[in-house]
C-alpha cells in the first residue's frame, strides 16, 4: 500500500500559485494535504484559499506567524500608524475579515503551531516555524546545526518538516550512535507556495513537497516540487478587487523582490488612504471585540 502526501506553507493570499499546486499534486497521485501555515494575506485571496484547501482533503492545519498576527491586533492596545507595515496588515487583515465567517475566525484563532501525524508506523512533527514558535529566523538554511538539533530532541518523530523561511531544504539533527548503530533524523522545509522569490522565463514559481509513503520502508521519497504559476492571472486578480499595497504586490510577482519593507511601502501613493483605513477598521475591530467580551 502507498499514498502521496502533499505538504505546503507559505500561500500567503495567492490563491494562483495554490491552484497551481494542487493541480500539480493531484497529477503526482497525492490523495492528502498537510498544511503549514500562512495561508494569510499579502496577496488578496487567503479566504479563498483558505476554502480551497478545506475542499482538498487537507487533514493538517497549522498557524504560522500571520495567523497569529490577527489575534494580535485584536489583543493590541496601541498601534503604530506611521508604521507603514502595520498599516498595511491592517488593510489586508481588514479585507480578509471581511470574507471570513465568524466560525472560520474562531477556527484559525484556535490552530496549533505544530503538531505530529503518524502514517504507516512513521511520526512526522510538522510546525511553521519552530515547535515553540511560528516566527523568528532560528531556523534559517544557514542556522547553526544546534538549532535544527532541537527540533527533534525529546520527541518521537523520525522526521521533521516545517515551512516559514521561503526555502526549500533538507538538513539532518546530529548523527548518534544507538544501539551499535548510526542514526539522524531528516529535517525539511516546504518552501513557499506564494512567495518563492524565484523567477523562470514562464514567471514565478510555486514550491512545496511530495511524501511518497508505504508500509514496507515508510518514507519511499521526499520529492521537492516546484511549478510555475500564471502570474499575470494573480496580478489581475489583485489589481480587479483594488488590493491594497497591489502595486508592491505586482512588483514582488514581476521580479521576486519582496516589498513588504516600511520605506516602500510608505512611498505607496494612497498610503495616507490606507493609514485612515486602517484607524478605522481597527476601532470597529475593538468595538467588536468588547461586544463579544
Amino acid at each position: 500500500m502507498q499514498q502521496k502526501i502533499g505538504v505546503l506553507a507559505d500561500v500567503h493570499g495567492n490563491l494562483t500559485a495554490l491552484e497551481a499546486v494542487i493541480a500539480d499534486a493531484k497529477n503526482q497521485g497525492v490523495t492528502e494535504f498537510w498544511s503549514l501555515g500562512d495561508i494569510a494575506t499579502y496577496g488578496p485571496n487567503t479566504v479563498a484559499s483558505y476554502r480551497l484547501l478545506h475542499q482538498e482533503n487537507t487533514t493538517v492545519f497549522l498557524q504560522g506567524n500571520w495567523e497569529s498576527s490577527y489575534q494580535e491586533y485584536e489583543r493590541a492596545t496601541a498601534v503604530d500608524f506611521d508604521d507603514a507595515a502595520e498599516v498595511a496588515f491592517l488593510n489586508w487583515m481588514a479585507r480578509d475579515y471581511a470574507q471570513f465567517t465568524v466560525a472560520e475566525i474562531a477556527q484559525i484563532q484556535q490552530l496549533p503551531i505544530a503538531t505530529t501525524i503518524e502514517r504507516f508506523g512513521r511520526h512526522f512533527h510538522l510546525s511553521h516555524h519552530t515547535p515553540a514558535q511560528n516566527y523568528g529566523d532560528a531556523l534559517l538554511a544557514d542556522a547553526p546545526q544546534e538549532n535544527f538539533n532541537q527540533m527533534l530532541t525529546g520527541r518521537d518523530a523520525d522526521m521533521a518538516i516545517y515551512a516559514h523561511i521561503h526555502a526549500q531544504i533538507m538538513r539532518t539533527d546530529a548523527v548518534t550512535q544507538v544501539d551499535n548503530h548510526f542514526q539522524m533524523h531528516r529535517i525539511l522545509n516546504t518552501g513557499t507556495v506564494g512567495q518563492s522569490y524565484q523567477l523562470t522565463p514562464q514567471g514565478m514559481v510555486a514550491q512545496y513537497l511530495v511524501l511518497t509513503l508505504d508500509d514496507v520502508v515508510g518514507v519511499v521519497s521526499t520529492d521537492f516540487r516546484r511549478v510555475n504559476f500564471d502570474t499575470q492571472l494573480e496580478i489581475s486578480r489583485a489589481q480587479s478587487v483594488d488590493w491594497p499595497f497591489a502595486a508592491e504586490y505586482v512588483l514582488m510577482l514581476q521580479t521576486g523582490r519582496f516589498t513588504r519593507d516600511r520605506d516602500s511601502l510608505r512611498e505607496n501613493d494612497k498610503f495616507l488612504m490606507y493609514q485612515t483605513q486602517a484607524k478605522h477598521f481597527l476601532t470597529q475591530l475593538k468595538e467588536q471585540h468588547y461586544r463579544k467580551s
